[in-house]
Order: C-alpha cells, then structure tokens, then sequence
C-alpha cells in the first residue's frame, strides 16, 4: 500500500511539473531580425520574467502568453538617438507615438536644450511609470543662460568655471555627455573655445558630445570642422546630430574629402 501511495505521490507531482508553463511569453513563428546585421530568419522569441531565454524554434514550448508573430517582423526596440520626448512625458507616460513604432530608448537633451539642474527631472522620471527608457544629455545653451542668460558676448573667466561646475554636476547626475545647439540662442553666441572647455569636462566623466552644427549650409564644411576639433580637443567622441547640407546652392559641399 505505501508503495503504491509513493508512486501515485511521484505521478501527481510529474504532471504538476508538466502543466507548469515553461516560458512566461513565447512571441513565434515572427520573422526575426536581431540587430547584429544577420540575416532574418524565423523561430520563436521566449521570455521568462523580463529576460530573453531563448530564441530559435521552439516547437510545442508551453508558455502563460503565446504571441502569433506569424507575417511580421519582430526585432530589438529601436533607439531613438535625437529626441525631445520628455516635452509630454509625464501627461503622456505610455508614450504609444513611440511604442507603436517600436522605439523603446530615445535620448533627450539635444540641441544645447536640458533641465539644469538634471537631477530632479530625473528623480521625477524615475517615480512615473514611463513606457519608455529615456536618457539625458546635458544641454551646453541651458548651462550657458543659466549663467550669464541670453546675451551675445564672451564668458569671462569666472563664467566659464561655473558652466563647467554645472557641466559636471549633469554628468554625475546621469547625463551621457553634452550636446551644443550652435545654430541656436544662445548657443549662437558661444566661441567654439567656451564649447571645448565644457566639452572637456563631460569627456572627463565619460561623455561624448553632440551638435547641432552651427551652419548646415553655406558654411557646413566649416561647421563639420569645428564639430571635429571640439572632440579632438576636448578629448571625447563627437557627432554630428543632423548630417545633411540645407539649400541645393551647397549640396557640391557634400563631396568635400576630410582628412
């Protein structure tokens, strides 16, 4: 009688075992491109928790949460690089513009524009249940007026220091590096000199800078060139935020061979 007890014992927990899903979502059939440049191919995508536990073809894999991907593509979120998505993030937390396009991490800050200081917008994104990754740059023209405002002349000396001070207050708050918005006000007023010593001090802390150029059309051959000695000087990455030649005038500009 015991042995038999022992045996139905070991039969009743098989089956729990069995019914037990192994995944927690199974998104198959999809047609999957994974970002690396490989070519797509089809299989099924399993999530346990909120990590990707397997990918291939996964056959009768029992899952809480089956997705038909069958007839669509199914790939990493898409990071958006440019954006000013924290203009509505708190009224529109889910974000369903980007979601729905599969953005899933977009980057703010840019064009010389930020929070300063960046510590409590981002103490606030982190207490909303934001649908999106969002990280910040430091905005060199919001530093730059939270000085000396928005007048046309050179930073002294002293100015200088305390946009640094700020500069690495951003860093140490979060922000991936420092972006400059040249064509803009107040960025417009700045010497390329002034942009250096801030951009030193994020490539300190491990940032990379990013610019709106100062001319995007007569004078694009130049501007591509300050954005190049910024990071050379300074010592980071640099990027150019909008790579294009504005009016038909300069588009011969485009064939310019750099060293």
């Amino acid at each position: 009688m015991r042995r038999v007890m022992v045996v139905l014992a070991l039969l009743n927990a098989a089956e729990v075992k069995t019914a037990t899903p192994q995944f927690d979502i199974l998104i198959s059939g999809g047609r999957i491109l994974d970002g690396a440049g490989s070519p797509w191919s089809y299989g099924d995508i399993a999530i346990r928790g909120d990590t990707i536990v397997a990918v291939g073809l996964l056959g009768n894999a029992s899952a809480r949460l089956r997705i038909d991907a069958s007839g669509r593509a199914v790939s990493p979120g898409f990071i958006d690089i440019h954006s000013h998505a924290r203009w509505g993030i708190f009224e529109q937390p889910a974000a369903e513009n980007y979601i729905r396009q599969g953005v899933t991490t977009v980057v703010d800050g840019n064009d010389g524009d930020s929070p300063i200081p960046l510590r409590p917008f981002l103490d606030r994104l982190s207490e909303t249940p934001v649908a999106l990754n969002l990280g910040m740059f430091a905005g060199q023209g919001s530093i730059r007026e939270a000085v000396i405002g928005e007048v046309n002349r050179p930073a002294n000396a002293d100015e200088i220091g305390r946009m640094q001070d700020l500069t690495r207050q951003a860093m140490l708050d979060g922000a991936f590096g420092l972006s400059t918005g040249l064509f803009y006000v107040p960025g417009a007023y700045t010497s390329t000199e002034e942009v250096i010593a801030l951009a030193r001090v994020a490539g300190s802390l491990g940032g990379i800078y990013i610019s709106h150029m100062r001319d995007e059309a007569g004078e694009v051959v130049r501007s591509v060139e300050e954005t190049i000695r910024i990071g050379e000087e300074a010592g980071l990455p640099a990027q150019v935020t909008h790579h294009k030649i504005i009016g038909a005038t300069a588009w011969v500009r485009a064939v310019r061979r750099w060293r």
